[in-house]
Order: structure tokens, then C-alpha cells, then sequence
């Protein structure tokens, strides 16, 4: 069935172009390389990349120019071996500053890499977070923002870090219908606004928001998550999905750190709520689907008037009019890990779904929307979804292996996104729309992530591999042992 799946997708076009763009020799090979990767760093205001591959004692920093030129590169001493997992990097012309972390991510050191000067810094910070939880890092517009939880505050504490290597330190409170951290711990009060039915994680979920990168293709196994932060338009964009009336969003505008509070209304099904839900914003649109055993309704709206454009519903007597694919499920019970198998009915589809959790994906290529409808399927159909996102939430806090690669979540939303889409469960259909949200007929493109995947099942002896956005491209690089060199490969559609 997986080889009828990819004969569907053969003859859709755009296809995905693969093109070495870096082959670097004689590099060292080390376990350090081996449990944690290399780093590659976008300059969001140059287009430079700066390929960062550390080794037990020392870490070398290449930089390339928009052509993948190499045009330099710095050596500068490596931190204490407890400071594993990269979590981000600023950039301020040709100045680059990695921060890591130890595991427990309560200790921080960076390795500055300044290419104008030459120079380099190797030092731990002194940032205490003893009485905070780190939720999520963000890097924007060349700027690294640390997000945490102050458990006597209700709100979030930015820091974020300059060119010195300090940090700027921002407590902003938040006031919503329930406190702060419960929304994090998706404990909204059923006597307020609705709550997650039927969780038996309530009192143990941590506290959880997953960074969304709309310039990068997102997998349902990303989107599905009812707490999402967006960096866009100069502002951090937090939505909560987690209560029956609405999607709450919180706006923290990065120039002046105030926030502001909009909420955008779920469609009712006969005066009422369905039974799930979830939203996700792609460049200036508000995406929204709400489901139940029975109906499912999409809805599309200008994200900053809040009208509505375009409205689809599905219902299990029928067939889904607005449907590009076949009904797939992926990595389903008794299929191999990467199988993909098609389903009949639209009850099903809706039944697997609202048992589960739902989430829409939304990619644009040669000015055509592509939309992946559906969710995560819980262990058992009828079942809560809640254990599969506990899994992934503790997962991802503590970071691991995914698809046999080491993930540092925090650092690289790609990367993250592109893990757990081997390795869970989903049932979905994709949808193509012109720019004015029509539907249109034609053939889907197959996700950037099957073409990596493929490639990456015919390597043989690799490590340190990522995958990470830049200049609007997807590249994979890894290590190849064989040869001693670091590859890195671009993706992108042919026009």
C-alpha cells in the first residue's frame, strides 16, 4: 500500500528537487558529534549560514554566503561536556552567539563566534531559573528569546539575550479566563469555559507550547498540539485551543513587550460546540476545523479582521467534497512503521479523528494551498488522545532520540517537527485551494518530509544528521563516517 501511496504522488506536480549544496572534508568524527549534531544557523537578515560542528574539546563554526560559498571559518573551545543540547542562537551581522543547556536546562554557558573579528568566547552563564520552568526558546529575525514560567507569577518571563551575552528580562502578566499556568497545563474549568475531556493526566501534564515555524512545512504531529507559539509581524503569537467556545490568543509585541488579547469564535453545529477543535495560522489567514463522531467544519478567516472567507463541512453520510487524496492513515495498528494505508468511509475518518486530537497543516507552493486535514489517532479508537500528548510533551521537555535522531526541540522547530512525524499516528486527507480559498482539483504534493525520508533510508554509516530551514528552502545535512565529510542537502519544488 506505501508503494501505491507514493505512485499517487509520482505523478503530482511540483515534485521536490534534492541538490547537494555542501561537502565538507576531512572532518573530525567524535561521539560528541554522534549524541547531540551539528547546528546550522540562518541569518535571517544576510542570507549567510553558519554550519556550527562541535567536537569533544573545540567547536568549529563555517560560514557560507547565499551561494553556500564558503567563505570562513572559527575554531573556539568547547563548553564542559554537560552542556549537550543547543537551544538557539542571536545574530547581529557577522556575530554569532550559540546558548546551551545542560539536560535538566538549568544551566546555560554560550560559544561566541564573531567572523569580523575573529574572536571567540566560551563561557557559562550566570542566569538563575531555579524557581522557573522553561517552556520554549525562540529564535527571530536573528533575535533569541528564552520563555519561562514563574510559578509565583501569572504570566511568562522573557529574557532575551544581547550581544553581550546578557539577558534583558521581561515579566508580563497575563490575565485570561483561567490562570496562565493551567492554560499551559491545559486545565481550563469546566465551569468556565470548558475543559479536555475525560484527561487522567490533569494533575501531571507539564506545562507545554510547541513554537510553530509557518515558513517551514509543519506535520500534523506538530500542529495537533492545543498550545502553539508564533513568531510573526514583530510579535509573539500564543493560541490556546483548549476551550469549547473559542481559540484565545495573546499578542506580545516584541519592541515594547505589552500584550493584547483576541479571540476567535468556533463555529457553532445547531447552537452547539463540537466536541474538538483546533486552529493554525499560515501568513495573514486564521484556519480552523472543529469536529465531532458525525460533522467536521473547516473554516478559513482574515487573521487580523476576523471575516470569514471561505466555510467546508464534512458529515459521515457523505463523502468529503473538498478533498484532494484518498482518506490515508499513517503508522497505523499492524502496519510497518512507515506504512500508509487508504480508508473508505468519512465515518471513520471523523470518528478516528474526534476520538484523537485534531489539527490542520497548511503549506503554499507555486501559489497553491495545500492543506492537511486531520489529526493524531489515540491508542485506542474511543480512547483519549491524552496519552499520545503526554508522550510527546515529556518527549520533547526532556528531549531524545526521534526516528533514530537525537532532537533538541527548543533549538529547531523543523527538526522537531520532522521527528515525530515518523513515529506517530495520523489520519488525514490533503486538500488543495487557489488564493482565494476555492476549492480546485488536482494532485497533492508529496510533504518534504516523505522526500527526506526517503533519502535518508538510502544512507548507510551517518550521524549528526538535522533537518532546518533556510531562505525558504528544507535542507537535510549529516556526517558521513565513510568519507569523513558533512554533507548538507537542499529541498525545494521545482517550478
Amino acid at each position: 500500500m506505501k508503494q501505491l501511496f507514493r505512485l499517487f504522488f509520482i505523478v503530482s506536480l511540483p515534485l521536490f528537487a534534492q541538490k547537494q549544496v555542501v561537502q565538507l572534508e576531512n572532518i573530525e568524527y567524535s561521539n560528541f558529534i554522534k549524541d547531540e549534531t551539528a547546528f546550522s544557523l540562518s541569518n535571517s537578515e544576510t542570507g549567510e549560514l553558519a554550519l556550527v560542528i562541535p567536537d569533544k574539546r573545540s567547536v568549529t563554526a563555517y560560514l557560507f554566503d547565499e551561494n553556500f560559498e564558503r567563505t570562513d571559518s572559527i575554531t573556539a573551545e568547547s563548553l564542559r561536556i554537560k552542556f549537550k543540547d543547543i537551544i538557539g542562537y542571536r545574530v547581529t551581522n557577522k556575530h554569532y552567539t550559540t546558548l546551551f543547556s545542560t539536560e535538566n536546562k538549568q544551566f546555560f554557558g554560550v560559544v561566541d563566534f564573531d567572523f569580523k573579528t575573529g574572536k571567540t568566547v566560551t563561557e557559562q552563564l550566570d542566569i538563575d531559573l531555579k524557581n522557573e520552568q522553561l517552556l520554549e526558546t525562540v529564535t527571530y529575525d536573528n533575535r533569541f528569546f528564552l520563555l519561562t514560567l514563574d510559578d509565583d507569577y501569572n504570566g511568562i518571563v522573557i529574557r532575551e539575550l544581547l550581544e553581550d551575552r546578557t539577558f534583558a528580562t521581561h515579566k508580563i502578566e497575563i490575565n485570561g479566563p483561567v490562570s496562565f499556568e493551567d492554560m499551559l497545563r491545559l486545565r481550563n474549568k469546566a465551569d468556565d469555559l470548558g475543559e479536555l475531556k475525560g484527561s487522567v493526566f490533569n494533575d501531571v501534564l507539564p506545562p507545554q507550547i510547541i513554537e510553530i515555524d509557518h515558513k517551514n512545512p509543519n506535520s500534523l504531529e506538530t500542529t495537533s498540539r492545543l498550545n502553539k507559539l508564533y513568531a510573526k509581524d514583530n510579535n509573539l503569537i500564543l493560541t490556546f485551543d483548549n476551550f469549547q467556545e473559542f481559540t484565545l490568543a495573546y499578542f506580545i509585541d516584541l519592541e515594547n513587550f505589552s500584550v493584547s488579547e483576541k479571540r476567535f469564535q468556533k463555529q457553532l453545529i445547531d447552537n452547539q460546540n463540537l466536541e474538538k477543535s483546533n486552529s493554525f495560522i499560515y501568513q495573514n489567514y486564521f484556519f480552523q476545523i472543529v469536529v465531532d463522531n458525525d460533522r467536521m467544519v473547516l473554516t478559513i478567516d482574515d487573521f487580523v479582521t476576523g471575516n470569514n472567507i471561505k466555510t467546508y463541512r464534512a458529515t459521515k453520510e457523505q463523502n468529503i467534497n473538498f478533498k484532494n487524496s484518498e482518506i490515508l492513515q499513517k503508522n497505523g495498528a499492524f502496519m510497518a512503521s512507515d506504512g500508509v494505508r487508504e480508508l473508505n468511509m468519512t465515518s471513520q475518518y471523523l470518528r478516528k479523528i474526534a476520538n484523537g486530537q485534531p489539527g490542520i497543516a497548511i503549506q503554499q507552493i507555486n501559489g497553491i494551498y495545500q492543506a492537511t486535514i486531520g489529526g493524531l489517532q489515540s491508542s485506542q479508537d474511543g480512547g483519549s488522545s491524552n496519552a499520545i500528548v503526554i508522550g510527546v510533551t515529556v518527549a520533547g521537555l526532556a528531549g531524545g532520540m526521534i526516528g533514530g535522531m537525537a532532537i533538541t526541540p527548543f533549538y529547531n522547530p523543523t527538526y522537531a517537527s520532522f521527528g515525530s512525524y515518523a513515529t506517530t499516528k495520523s489520519i488525514y486527507v490533503e486538500s488543495l485551494f487557489d488564493t482565494d480559498f476555492n476549492h480546485i482539483e488536482g494532485y497533492p504534493v508529496e510533504n518534504v518530509f516523505d522526500k527526506i525520508e526517503t533519502f535518508q533510508e538510502s544512507l548507510k554509516k551517518v550521524d549528526a544528521e538535522e533537518v532546518f530551514s533556510h531562505n525558504g528552502k528544507v535542507f537535510f545535512g549529516y556526517f558521513e563516517k565513510r568519507t569523513h565529510t558533512y554533507n548538507i542537502i537542499s529541498f525545494s519544488t521545482e517550478e
